[in-house]
């Protein structure tokens, strides 16, 4: 993506990437809404940061129990655990930067309607019932306002935090599922979230597996990440990815569970998230994003450009993504 591309579309300021000067009024959740580029969902969801905020988001969905269940029966999960991850991330960005969002939302519901069983516990789950499908995608929600919260020097007013649930709520229904679990609010949002970390959420065996694996794997070939980094894997870029993951879950479910997270490291996660936004404002906007954003970018300028190569689409680039 050109210089001039990111001038069209990224408004620069001190700390980063600025949010949009206005807030738009309410709506009913199932009613559609514009993500473009401006808006704060836009401006967060592809940011690289992701990566320091996604991992926690991981765990949550895994201590679901439907979820949980869910990845054991119907993935490879105990040998190849970061395939989900690489296989679903773009897929779930590209609902909110493809030009055909919606379609590839319904086609990621579609590919969930198999996924059926019965847990450890002997109680039956369905990928697409509505407060499970709600659950993995209210984690990702979460993600994307601590990568605000976290790792950015922008500080979110209320109004910009409903405004960022709005996005939301669009990102949800472009998936084609039931919007009955869905809070109308960030309030209410807050609320439920609380709730189901104080009461749903359980040990299931994948989340067992992937908090053992941030507290102890010394991984060599993390599959994210370029060969040239397996040298710095084991002691450079595994205790990041432990600060990461355990360090960004919520404290009570640290304490329910009991996963070990010490004062020392606290403060080493607070120096991880500071380091980080000293060294994103002084980053080249082209270079924060992920493919599936840039592409995103990409086709929306190209729709607008009366000089495009009617040719070239932007929505090639995001299929090649």
């Amino acid at each position: 993506m050109s210089q001039k591309l990111s001038q069209n579309y990224f408004e620069m300021g001190e700390g980063g990437l600025l949010p949009p000067a206005g807030v738009a009024t309410a709506s009913h959740p199932a009613s559609a809404r514009e993500i473009e580029p401006g808006s704060l969902l836009w401006t967060y969801a592809g940011d690289r940061r992701m990566a320091f905020t996604g991992l926690s988001a991981g765990i949550l969905q895994l201590l679901h129990p439907a979820i949980g269940a869910g990845v054991v029966d119907h993935s490879d999960f105990f040998n190849d655990p970061w395939d989900r991850i690489i296989r679903s991330i773009p897929q779930i960005m590209g609902v909110v930067y493809r030009l055909d969002a919606e379609t590839l939302g319904h086609r990621v519901r579609d590919r969930h309607a198999r996924i059926e069983g019965v847990d450890q516990r002997g109680r039956p789950y369905r990928a697409l019932d509505p407060e499970t499908f709600w659950w993995a995608h209210a984690t990702f929600q979460h993600a994307v306002e601590q990568v605000v919260d976290r790792f950015d020097d922008h500080r979110l007013s209320p109004l910009e935090r409903e405004e960022l649930y709005r996005d939301g709520i669009e990102w949800y229904r472009r998936y084609g599922v039931s919007m009955s679990p869905v809070p109308a609010t960030y309030g209410e949002f807050r609320a439920k979230w609380q709730d189901q970390l104080e009461s749903a959420l359980e040990l299931t065996p994948a989340a067992e597996r992937t908090i053992d694996m941030a507290l102890h794997t010394r991984a060599k070939k993390l599959p994210f990440l370029p060969a040239w980094t397996r040298p710095f894997q084991p002691r450079v870029v595994n205790p990041v990815l432990r600060l990461a993951a355990i360090g960004g879950l919520p404290p009570v479910v640290r304490h329910r569970f009991a996963i070990p997270w010490r004062a020392d490291e606290e403060l080493e996660y607070r120096i991880l998230q500071l380091a980080v936004r000293k060294v994103w404002r002084r980053m080249p906007a082209t270079r924060r994003y992920g493919p599936v954003a840039r592409a995103g970018f990409q086709a929306r300028h190209e729709r607008r450009s009366p000089q495009a190569d009617p040719g070239q689409t932007g929505q090639g680039a995001a299929e090649s993504s």
